[in-house]
This record gives structure tokens, sequence and C-alpha cells, in this order.
């Protein structure tokens, strides 16, 4: 008898398994075909491609003809970890959105449980004693399809769309961002190489004339005094080497950070020092009303706009009734082996209309927290507007006058030189005081090095263009 027994429970833990294996493919028939429905749904919505998301900002800077700076430019694309971030946003929005579409479409859950329960007799009026201790096994799915009669679910999902649209316009943005500051940062450190090159070659200059100063006090026709003034100065100029070579090394390694690399290491790869290439005498602008509409910043900020309004309208919809369809189907059993058996098959099917009747304060807070949202995304977007209007207007005059300071400094420089050769031919004929020849020698250093800072200014007034222009002109003349 227990044999019996024994091989009969052996039975029922076996029995289940045809039955389940029929059943399966019924209940995995109808998940996949909901979920393919609901991955079918998500596309079926507006695109939100960036408006230039065929454009590299790295064209800007093939006029200037400079190959260094287009390769920092192309590497720093390639491996900015802020960009790599931003593109990281850019995925997390498009998850966000992809929810959002999967809400307009129905949710099933596949359920399964086992549940060891005594119901009352007291629910069962003249029963007066409880049930028997009950064993209910259960295998099925769960459904749930909110209805968007008022359109809550769809305003959410415009609102998905157009953070994601302004996440990938911030990906444009912070491209352009980036080519500027790799272009800043290469003018910068050229700018800081040409001034120690050109203190060096002062000093080269003033060593030579405290040479000739040893020479005629040793000849009996200077003075003490005349040494230790071409001596002071040479000290002067010597002095100013440490400081330059410093902003050089910092230059590098900012470099060096934008690309994504250690500290150096883009220095050592790029070779010796090289000049400030020439900047182009015009620049044929758009019209600032065309540059701001097609600014990333100013689109992204119409967007998250855009986005606010429809949040929004999805918090006003709370207001107003929801209808779902709520349903469930499967087996239910008092054992295991009994699931799939005529009898076990159970389904429930009907509409649910929820309202917040009693909860319209939160509703209220809700929205108020909606519209306070949208409120601050406009004046966002008016600030994005003056911004770049600003940006556009003083990069146009800064740039001009650049070019005017750099071409009276040449003048200076040239005039600066030609005083210099002057004061020492007369102070070597005996026709001039040595005065003139320091003075001349430190005027030439001053006219040079505020050359070569007029070279790095204007360079980085071009770069303030393209940074106020972003992608509505990505090519630039050749100078």
């Amino acid at each position: 008898m227990r044999r019996w027994a024994r091989g009969r429970r052996r039975g029922l833990v076996a029995t289940p398994a045809p039955r389940l294996a029929a059943l399966a493919p019924r209940l995995a028939a109808l998940a996949l075909g909901l979920a393919a429905f609901s991955l079918w749904l998500a596309p079926m919505v507006p695109g939100v491609a960036s408006h230039a998301a065929a454009q590299d900002p790295a064209r800007f800077w093939e006029g200037l003809g400079d190959p260094v700076l287009l390769g920092l430019v192309e590497e720093a694309l390639a491996a900015n970890p802020d960009l790599a971030a931003a593109e990281a946003r850019v995925r997390a929005a498009g998850a966000d959105r992809f929810e959002a579409a999967l809400d307009l479409a129905p949710a099933v859950t596949a359920v399964g449980g086992y549940t060891r329960q005594r119901i009352s007799g007291a629910s069962f009026p003249g029963l007066g004693t409880s049930l028997p201790v009950q064993d209910v096994w259960e295998a099925g799915i769960r459904m749930s399809w909110e209805v968007d009669v008022f359109g809550h679910g769809r305003r959410s999902l415009a609102a998905r769309s157009g953070l994601l649209a302004a996440a990938r316009e911030d990906i444009v943005d912070a491209r352009v961002l980036l080519s500027a500051a790799v272009a800043t940062g290469y003018f910068r450190l050229r700018g800081a190489q040409d001034r120690l090159a050109v203190a060096r070659r002062n000093a080269e200059s003033q060593r030579r004339t405290l040479q000739i100063t040893v020479v005629r006090l040793e000849a009996g026709k200077g003075s003490g005094l005349d040494k230790a003034r071409a001596s002071a100065q040479l000290s002067s100029t010597y002095a100013a080497l440490p400081a330059l070579e410093a902003e050089i090394a910092a230059e590098q390694h900012r470099l060096s950070a934008l690309l994504g690399r250690e500290p150096g290491v883009v220095v050592e790869e790029r070779g010796e020092p090289a000049p400030l290439p020439p900047l182009p005498e015009s620049l044929n602008l758009p019209p600032t009303d065309a540059v701001v509409r097609n600014r990333a910043d100013v689109i992204g900020a119409e967007r998250r706009l855009a986005a606010s309004a429809d949040f929004a309208g999805a918090a006003r919809a709370d207001y107003l009734p929801r209808l779902s369809l709520q349903g469930a189907a499967g087996y239910t059993a008092s054992t295991f082996g009994a699931i799939g058996e005529s009898g076990t098959p159970r389904y429930a099917f009907g509409p649910v209309v929820s309202w917040p009747l009693l909860d319209l304060g939160r509703v209220k807070s809700r929205v108020d927290r909606a519209r306070a949202g949208e409120s601050e995304a406009r004046a966002r977007y008016e600030g994005a507007v003056l911004e770049a209007r600003r940006e556009v207007e003083t990069s146009r005059v800064a740039y001009a006058h650049a070019l005017d300071r750099l071409e009276h400094l040449e003048q200076a420089a040239t005039a600066s030189e030609r005083a210099r050769e002057l004061a020492s031919l007369r102070f070597e004929e005996g026709a001039g005081d040595f005065l003139e020849v320091l003075d001349a020698e430190r005027r030439l250093l001053e006219a040079e090095d505020r050359l070569s800072e007029g070279r790095t200014a204007a360079a980085n007034a071009l770069v303030g263009v393209y940074r106020a222009l972003g992608v509505s002109w990505m090519e630039t003349p050749s100078p």
C-alpha cells in the first residue's frame, strides 16, 4: 500500500509535463504577440534626429591649413570623456522615450504561484465552521491596457520625444564647444611658444649688447654703469622665460585632458613648436536670425520648452477619468499535477474606470509643478535666444577689431626692430648714448611680445566666431 502511494505521488509529479508542454505554446504565443505589438508601437512616433547630425565640427578648421590642429580636433571628438557622457545621456533619454511608448501598449505579466489557505466559515452564513485547508496552484498571464482616451499617454510620449531631441542637440552643442576648447588651447599653446621664442631671441640680442659693453669697458670707452644696465635688462628678460615655459606646459596638459589622454602625451607626438596658422582677413557670415535659429543650444531649449508643455498637458489629463482594460487567463488547481486538466482553466476580462475624485489636491499639485516647469523652460529658452544673439554680435565685432589691432601691432614691431638697429649702429659709431640702445631693445621686446599676444587673441577671436555660429557655418574661407 505504501509502495502504491509512493508511486502515485511520483505520478502526480510527472503527469503535468505533457499538459504543460501542450499549454506552454499557447501562453507563449499570446505573450510574444503582445510583446511584439509593444515593440512595433515604439517607433510609431515622429523622428527626433538632430538637425545637424551629419555635420562634422572639424570641417571648420580645414580652411586654416593646419593639419596638427585638425588632428587634435578629430581626436578629441572621438575620445573626449565629456562627449561620451553626453552620448550616454542621449541613450538614457531614448530609453525613457521607449518606455513611454510602451505605456500605450498592453502590459503583460506571466504569473505562477502556490498558496496554502483556509477560508473562514463566517464568509458563508449558516456554515458555522471553518473550511478545510486548501492547496491552490496557479499559472497564467495577466494583462492591463490603459486606453488613452484623453491623451495622457500620448502627451507623455511627445514630451519624452522632445527631451530625446534636446539631448541630441546637446551632443551637437557639446561637439562644437569641445572643438572650440581644443582650438583655443592649441592657439594658446602656439602663442606661448611664440612668446618664448621672442623672449629668447631678444635675450640673445641683449647678451650680445652686454658683450659689446664689456669689450668697450675693457677698452676704456664705456662705463660700469652701462655694463650694469645691460646686465639688468638681460636678467629681466631671462626671468620671463620660466613663466612662459610653465604656461606652455599647462596648455599641453590641458590639450591632453581634452583628448582623454595622459598629460604630455599629445605634445610628444606632435613634434616641435610651430607658428600660428594664417587667419582669414574677412568672413562671409550668415544673418544673425539664421544663426540663432540653427544654434544647437537654442533648438535644445526650444524642444525642452515643448516637452515641458506636453508634461503639463499630461498632468492636466489626470483631472479626467482613466479607462483601462484588465484581463487574466490561466489555470487554477488544488494540485500541481492537475493544472491543465478540465475544470482548471480560468479567465477574466473587463473594463475598469478610475477617477481621482477624492484626490484632486494631489493632481492639482502635480499640475502646478508641471506649469512651473513650463515657465522655467520658457525663461531658459528666451535666455538662450538672447545669449545667442549677444555671442554672435560680439564675436563679429571682436574678430574684426582683433584683425585691426593685429595690423597695428605688426607695424609697431617692424618700427621697433628698425629703431633698435639704428640705436645700435649709432652707439657703435659713438654718435648715440647707450641708454638709447637699452630703451630700443626694451621697446622691441615689448612690441614683439604684444604682437605675439595679438596673434593669439585674433586666433581666439576666430574661435569665438565659430563657437557663436556653431553648425550654422561649418566652413571657413582660406586665409
